[in-house]
């Protein structure tokens, strides 16, 4: 967005070296890759040392296992902080360098609320997502209850906030933020350009797919994605389709939870029903949309899903959880489906349904999906309304007062 634009000039600093031709790439510690190898870790090894049967009495086992935990806890603790600390290090070294007249945050996950140890002259300019100030900034748990101390304090520090649903900005209300400093953006929107229908014949080519039907479950695995439930309802679709083809992508949730649903499969003799394709390039995702029949996205939560927009643009039928923040643009049967999430046996229906819709059905349906991306979800739209945000902050910032 603001790396093509030659008003801006850009510093991009992330745990991921997306390698943008016309930004600067500051590269901070791959904080999700550290945070795996469980193994490796000194924890770990305690545990593995721990007794295990030659404790002579209950209690000594439990002071034993007791100080294991601790052991552990207070180890990870100290990673994370001191990860943390080099992080920040980069991050200050970068800014004193490159001197921004305003720091943009995507979200207030790792890294981005690194940025609040940033000198206070420097504005701020937030992109709030649902996860942000909904179901994730709660008190419950040590982490979440961090999480809400970082939004309380983020919505007071920030001299704008963006939110892309009714739901978020009626979360940022509730945290005391005066209306005036929220931007209600639907922001990043659909690249119409990008994604847009071609060849299905065309598109299963390329990807090498010979199914008959393809559903494709772009959203990551496991927690509040139902993915358990989507596996589960392959077995209604099969029996009526035995060519179909459930098609995963997206690095969210591997390891062992990918273990898991691919032993479920085997164990439900669907193997040759699902394919696993892992992490996907954004540029790549246009092929897979146009080679589906159908796109399922199920969460329990959720705010304005990429891959709702980009499926619709490309005019593939979608298939999402039934809740309020995805009710506020699809309604059942018209531009989209609607399912309870995690229920399987809904789910199998639904995709059967879409399945055997006539052409005509399935086209009204794509039309007014386009609608309402041409309507509501328009990149070029929604990127100018950021900038021009931006542009405001700074010169509002670079104003003398008085």
């Amino acid at each position: 967005m603001f790396e093509s634009d030659p008003d801006f000039s850009v510093a991009v600093v992330s745990t991921h070296d997306y390698g943008f031709e016309r930004a600067r790439n500051v590269l901070l510690r791959d904080a999700r890759r550290n945070a795996c190898g469980k193994n490796d870790r000194p924890g770990a090894e305690a545990a593995r040392k721990a007794p295990s049967g030659t404790a002579t009495t209950l209690e000594k086992a439990r002071k034993a296992v007791s100080r294991v935990l601790r052991s552990f806890l207070l180890h990870e603790y100290r990673r994370e902080f001191r990860k943390m600390a080099k992080d920040a290090k980069i991050l200050r070294k970068a800014v004193k360098e490159f001197r921004p007249q305003v720091l943009f945050l995507q979200t207030l996950l790792y890294p981005c609320y690194l940025a609040f140890l940033m000198p206070r002259s420097i504005p701020v300019v937030i992109t709030f997502w649902n996860g942000d100030v909904t179901w994730w900034a709660t008190s419950n748990g040590f982490e979440r209850l961090f999480k809400k101390k970082l939004v309380t304090y983020g919505v007071q520090r920030a001299k704008a906030l963006t939110v892309n649903s009714t739901a978020a900005m009626q979360a940022c209300l509730a945290y005391g933020v005066p209306g005036k400093k929220i931007s209600l953006i639907r922001y990043p929107g659909v690249d119409r350009e990008r994604f847009r229908p071609s060849s299905t014949r065309e598109a299963r080519e390329a990807l090498g797919i010979e199914a008959d039907k393809v559903i494709l479950c772009p959203r990551g695995l496991g927690g509040y994605l139902n993915s358990e439930a989507i596996v589960e309802s392959a077995v209604g679709v099969v029996k009526k389709h035995p060519g179909a083809l459930f098609l995963f992508i997206s690095g969210v949730g591997g390891g062992k939870v990918l273990e898991q649903h691919q032993e479920r499969v085997k164990q439900l003799g669907l193997e040759r029903n699902f394919r696993w394709d892992g992490q996907v390039p954004w540029e790549r995702m246009p092929v897979y949309y146009n080679a589906s029949d159908a796109m399922v996205s199920i969460s329990s939560n959720d705010s304005l899903p990429n891959c709702m927009m980009e499926a619709l643009a490309c005019e593939v039928p979608v298939i999402m959880g039934d809740i309020p923040q995805i009710r506020e643009w699809i309604a059942d049967g018209e531009n989209g489906f609607l399912v309870p999430p995690g229920d399987p046996g809904s789910l199998s229906g639904k995709i059967l349904a879409v399945l055997e819709l006539s052409p005509e059905r399935i086209r009204r349906i794509a039309e007014n999906g386009l609608e309402l991306v041409a309507r509501a979800f328009d990149s070029t739209i929604h990127t100018a309304m950021v900038k021009d945000l931006v542009r405001d902050v700074v010169n509002a910032c670079s104003t003398p007062s008085g």
